[in-house]
């Protein structure tokens, strides 16, 4: 199995029953979809994942079943986020989570925190993490900006691997990648829009929602940059970006499990207070993916 951190690595969505029991049929299902369209690695309990509202039972029941279902075919990450480090802490040694390839963990949401205080928080828990951390920056949902500047410093920590950009801001993620290109540091691609401009800038590669239902477009598109097809990657770039761009015009999550549902993977209903797409919300989805013959 190649252990490299680097490619496509979709956030999976959590599949749910009627009263969102988390159904591990539908998981293995959607993991082994995915790696049968050549995704580099999976990516467990990030926002996709809808971490925040799943409880801890949940969550251990995510991480087994991927854990069982991929870990020996592509590199398994798992989002631990939590709103405070001991809370983190106590997930290191999760029995469930044992065989991951590395740990996804964003700053703590919830209070605002200085840069010390931040890094303080990822620093003590890389040092008892049995396994590597991977960063992610998305303040818009966590309310902490990870600046250049503590990236670099958190960079320099031997278990700190690599990190999740997605601010949405193409200058600072030039700027990163730029800053970063000395180490071997991943550094991955979160906003769906900005994928290929950042394959092509040096990013390690992309960690998207929307390839859980189109992860066909996404890998042609990193194979089109890997071969310096830059014409094919724009091509890819474009259709991912109408569907993104309808998936953000209804509500999005939803609207992505909706999108998964029509292409046959039954990942049910989303956690409360969220509400499932009415059926007649499915028409355009379903008009995207029968346009480019993905729908079943």
């Amino acid at each position: 199995m190649e252990t490299k951190i680097k490619g496509i690595i979709p956030p999976l969505v959590t599949p749910l029953r009627d009263g969102e029991t988390v159904d591990p049929d539908a998981l293995r299902q959607l993991i082994s979809f995915l790696i049968a369209k050549r995704v580099h690695g999976v990516f467990a309990l990030g926002s996709t994942g809808e971490f925040p509202a799943l409880t801890d039972v949940q969550k251990r029941i995510v991480m087994e079943t991927i854990i069982d279902s991929a870990r020996r075919t592509v590199p398994v990450l798992i989002g631990i986020t939590e709103p405070g480090t001991q809370r983190v802490l106590q997930w290191l040694r999760c029995p469930e989570a044992s065989g991951a390839s590395a740990f996804v963990v964003a700053p703590p949401y919830y209070f605002r925190h200085s840069d010390q205080e931040l890094i303080s928080h990822f620093l003590t828990i890389a040092d008892q993490s049995p396994i590597p951390l991977i960063l992610y920056n998305i303040p818009q949902t966590t309310q902490n900006f990870l600046s250049l500047t503590v990236i670099q410093t958190l960079a320099d920590h031997p278990n700190i691997i690599g990190i999740k950009d997605s601010t949405g801001d193409m200058s600072f993620f030039s700027r990163l990648t730029d800053a970063l290109s000395d180490r071997p540091f991943t550094v991955l691609q979160g906003d769906d829009h900005l994928v290929a401009l950042s394959l092509i800038r040096g990013a390690s590669g992309a960690i998207n929602s929307s390839s859980n239902p189109v992860p066909e477009w996404f890998v042609a598109l990193y194979d089109a940059v890997t071969h310096s097809q830059w014409q094919t990657a724009l091509k890819f770039q474009r259709k991912i970006d109408e569907l993104v761009g309808l998936l953000e015009s209804l509500s999005f999550l939803p609207a992505l499990k909706a999108g998964l549902t029509l292409r046959g993977i039954p990942v049910g209903a989303v956690t409360a207070p969220l509400q499932p797409l009415p059926d007649g919300a499915y028409q355009p989805i379903r008009e995207i993916l029968r346009r480019h013959d993905l729908t079943l």
